[in-house]
This record gives C-alpha cells, structure tokens and sequence, in this order.
C-alpha cells in the first residue's frame, strides 16, 4: 500500500478512498462504437478486449487513461499490439491501450530517447510508480493502427492483478448502451460413436418466431445415438451495424441444465485452447464461427460451470427430448431457441475413415522417408486424429506433401524436413519451406541441415521447398522527400508472405548517416519514416535497406527536396 499512497501524493488528485476499486471510464472523447467485442470467435484466440471505432476512420483522436493509477508499461512492435502502453490502478487492475499512433509528447520523448540510442525500432520499457503518473481523462496519446490492427482503432483491455488474465470491460466501467438480444445463426448436429469421434454432422437454420427462435418443424429426427451441439451465434451492439459474439450460453435437455459456459475472463496462457472449443473445420472453410457445446479430450478452457455427460444428447427412437438454448450478451440482453430431437428408425452407415494413420489423443506422431522427416509432438491434437500423408508430384514436376488436411488444428508446432533436390546450382541458404495456402505461399523459413531444410509450423496442408532469390521490392509513396511533411511513407512487399511465427522483412533507415526510426503497418504493408524534426530539415540523404530472411536486398536512397 505504501507503493499506492507515494502515486496519489504525487498525483495530487485522488486519495485513497476514492481510487481504490475506482470506477473506470470510457479511453475515448467520441461516443462509443463497438467493432470487436471480448471473447469474440478469432483465429486461434479469444478477443482478449474491445474494439473501439475511430471518430471519422483517421488516426488522432485522442486516448484517456480511463482511471488513475501510472503508466506501468510502454511497448512498439511491429506485429500484436504494435504501439501500446499499461497503466496499473491502485486497486491492483491494469489498462491496455493499443495500436496507438503516439504516445502523450513526454512519454513519446522519453521512449525515442531510448530508441535512438539503442537503435532499436521494437521496445519494450517498464515503468517505476513515480515517472509517469496518470489521473483518470488524461490523455496518453492518440488512435492509429500500428501492430496487427485492421483499420483505426483502440483496442483496449482490462487486466485482473494477474497481468496474464483480460476482463471484460463492459463489465469493469466501460458504459455500452445495449438492448438488443443476441441471435442465432445456425445449429448444428455432431453425430458422435461411443468413444465420442465424429460420425458425420447435420445443420439446420434457427427461425425467428417473435422474441423466440425455433427450427423448421420443431423436432429433427437423426439417425445416431448420441449427438453433441454446434452453435453459431451474432450479437448486435446498440445500434450500430457491427457484430459480435457472447457471454453466456445454457443448454438443458428435458429441463435439466446438461452444459453452460461463460467467457467472462481470457486467460491469455490458455488462449490458443479456443480452437478446441470452436469447430474449427468450419471456421476454415467458411470464416463462421460455431462453439462446440461439448467437451473433447483436448480442451482445457476453464469457462464450463455445468458440463453433464460431456455435453453430450442421447438420443432414442420412443420419446422427443426437448432442448432448450440460451444465450446472453454483457449487458444481460437474452434469447432463446427451443425444438425437439429424437433417433430416426433409420440408421445409415457413417461415411468411411479414409486415413493412414492413427493418432490416439495424447500421443506424438513421428514419420520419415527417404524424402521427408516429420515429427508432432504430443498434445499438438486436441482429440483422436485420423491421419493422412502423401507425396503428390504436379505436371510441372514440382513435389509436394499433404500433411493431413488444414482444416486440423495443431495446439503446438510440427517439425517438417524435406530433402533438397540432388541436384541444384542455387546456395542452400536460399531455399524455404513453404505452404501452399489457397494457392498462395507462405514461408515457414528454415535451416539447412543434412542435406536437408527444416522448418516448423503449426498449420497442415500441403508443403513443399522453394527457392526465395528475389529482393523485396519499396515503392515510395510520395513524389518527392519534402522536409516539412509530417512523415515519409514506402510500400514494402515480398514475393512470398511468411507464417505468423517468422520475421520474413527487416530494415534500417539512415539520413545523412544517422540511424532513425520507422513505423510499420501490416494491414497496408507500409513503411512510415516519422524522424526528429530537427534531423529531418536539415538532413539531405535518405537511405532505406530492406531485405527479407533469405538475405535478399533491396535499397532506397532519395534527396531531400530542400
């Protein structure tokens, strides 16, 4: 506490009694407009936060700390959250701002002061209580879209004392004026044997019939034993045309609560679990997202307070079992969908398992040939797996190999070598492991050894080795380098987009030989030099380097137009 009362002395503000457990405000002047809502469906992760839209759709508006406390945190980075900071509040909670495109101007100096002396773009800096102190409305900086942001906005979180858990803001001071009740999208049907694998699905389309949702005909009759639900859910936010997901869902058969969850909290070492939790198969075919409302081995999400049976529906052929769903959004908005199901008289024959191997929950899986080696370790599958592999050969000649099929999530990361062709005039160094991803390349990297490249990934599909010669290629977007402008932009592409985990670009920016800073965007793949003033008005020459992780280079040099 002693740490506490030497912030609030300083401040000058707040005391003890009124900031402890403080109420927390909105981080934005304009009014509030949701374009991501927390525990929102994303890939490979729960939305840890809230969206909060642009006033006009430019960056500048103005961030406020939403309540008193100290900037504990200030990080740049290229990816995630790229420009962002934490503020830890004396009740032990902590506030994320992120995707900003400055910090407030002393905070700004201060990291650029570090910056040019160490010469590094990406920081990462903690704060002692003292140095930056906040009060609640206090500007910080203001709204970009730096790091992995699509458009302008605030991404912003609240943390619990346990940095590694997100709340939900709604439910910790955000104010959203909210009335209307989620609805459902689409029902699904798992059909399951009795070690709980996948048979085969059904989906049928919920109705709206007054405030009530129902399915066509009121009871679905299927041919299977025991069945598991699929739910796609939308929720409206006020009245605005973005979506998002919810908090709350019940299901009970026969009025016994059978299975619920609430996603009121992410816990971020746990967060990667969601692709358990969701049907991930259809998430890759078709970008619509359905909880799996029963429990396979794998998944170790904690957000389950009622998990009968597994979640799982027994069916019989004599009697209708009456189901009822539930769902809730953060503002306690509800809707409810309600049929009947029972087993059909006719039972058809499952499609056939076509696999090489397989692969029981819990165990690694290791191949090798005289092409290829291939290793995934245990508990990278999060139920039993029916494996398939093979080795294809195009009209071109060119060789790939199918590691089962993508719509498969991998939990960690597989371990792939493939032999480099017997002969070849290109260095080893230039060859890549890549996967073709809707006839695109990705470049998962790799290192040469025995002959052979080795790189890792945690995505399936189909793989094969590529030669990466080519320089990334900068487009300046500006006709000429004008001393007054407010920034120096360039295009930078690769011939080749690399996986999540691999920093394919690099570069160094100089002008008249002194090391500046840029700004990297990765929704427009734009490069933005943003140097000191003084440097920038009296310098002459700008000289930008680029090159990619096969050491492929490319180089800018441009006048200042004085």
């Amino acid at each position: 506490m002693v740490r506490h009362f030497t912030i609030l002395i300083f401040l000058g503000v707040y005391s003890i009694s009124n900031v402890v457990g403080q109420t927390l405000g909105s981080p934005i002047k304009h009014p509030l407009v949701l374009t991501g809502g927390f525990g929102e469906l994303r890939p490979d992760h729960f939305h840890a936060g809230v969206d909060l839209r642009s006033k006009n759709g430019q960056a500048g508006d103005p961030i406020l700390a939403t309540g008193a406390g100290f900037i504990s945190r200030a990080i740049i980075q290229r990816d995630g959250y790229g420009r962002a900071l934490y503020i830890q509040h004396p009740d032990g909670r902590t506030t994320l701002y992120a995707h900003l495109s400055a910090f407030m101007p002393i905070l700004q100096a201060h990291v650029d002061t570090i910056r040019y002396a160490s010469r590094r773009e990406e920081i990462d800096l903690v704060f002692e209580a003292g140095q930056f102190p906040v009060v609640r409305g206090q500007i910080l900086g203001t709204m970009g879209k730096t790091g992995r942001a699509n458009g302008v906005h605030l991404h912003y979180e609240v943390r619990d004392k346990n940095i590694h858990i997100a709340l939900d803001p709604v439910q910790n001071g955000l104010q959203i004026r909210d009335r209307i009740p989620p609805v459902f999208r689409g029902l699904k049907f798992y059909a399951l044997d009795d070690k709980l694998l996948p048979l085969f699905e059904t989906e049928v389309t919920p109705l709206r019939r007054g405030k009530a949702f129902r399915i066509k005909g009121d009871t679905i009759q299927l041919g299977a034993w025991r069945v598991g639900l699929g739910i796609s859910v939308q929720d409206q936010i006020a009245e605005n045309r973005f979506r998002t997901g919810i908090q709350r869902m019940t299901i009970s058969v026969d009025d016994e609560l059978v299975y619920s969850f609430v996603i009121d909290r992410v816990d971020f070492h746990l967060n990667r679990y969601i692709n358990a939790h969701l049907d991930y198969s259809e998430w890759v075919r078709t970008g619509r997202g359905f909880h799996r409302c029963y429990q396979i081995p794998g998944n170790r999400l904690p957000f389950y307070p009622e998990m009968k049976k597994a979640g799982l529906i027994t069916l019989s052929q004599n009697k209708a079992r009456k189901v009822v769903i539930q769902i809730s959004d953060a503002s306690g908005n509800k809707s409810e969908l309600l049929f009947w199901i029972k087993r059909a008289s006719e039972m058809k024959d499952p499609p056939p398992r076509l696999f090489q191997y397989r692969i029981p929950f819990g165990e690694s899986f290791s191949h090798s040939d005289q092409d290829i080696r291939l290793s995934i370790p245990a508990g990278a599958f999060y139920e039993t797996i029916f494996f398939q592999f093979s080795r294809q050969e195009s009209e071109d000649g060119e060789v790939f190999y199918q590691i089962h099929n993508p719509e498969t999530p991998l939990h960690q990361f597989m371990t792939v070598a493939i032999r480099l062709p017997e002969t070849t005039d290109v260095a080893q160094e230039k060859w890549i492991g890549v996967l073709t991803d809707n006839a695109h390349l990705v470049s998962c990297g790799g290192y040469i050894k025995d002959g052979q490249v080795v790189f890792k990934s945690r995505q399936l599909g189909a793989y094969q080795l590529m030669i990466d010669t080519l320089a990334p290629v900068i487009t300046p977007l500006q006709e000429r380098l004008e001393p007054d402008a407010l920034s120096w932009s360039f295009r930078i592409r690769d011939n080749v987009q690399s996986a999540d985990h691999i920093r394919n670009l690099n570069w160094s920016i100089y002008l008249d030989g002194q090391w500046v800073p840029g700004e990297w965007s990765n929704q427009d793949e734009v490069l933005t030099i943003q140097s000191d003033k003084k440097l920038r008005v009296k310098a002459k020459d700008l000289v930008l380097d680029v090159w990619d992780d096969r050491g492929n280079r490319s180089r800018y040099q441009g006048k200042i137009n004085h």
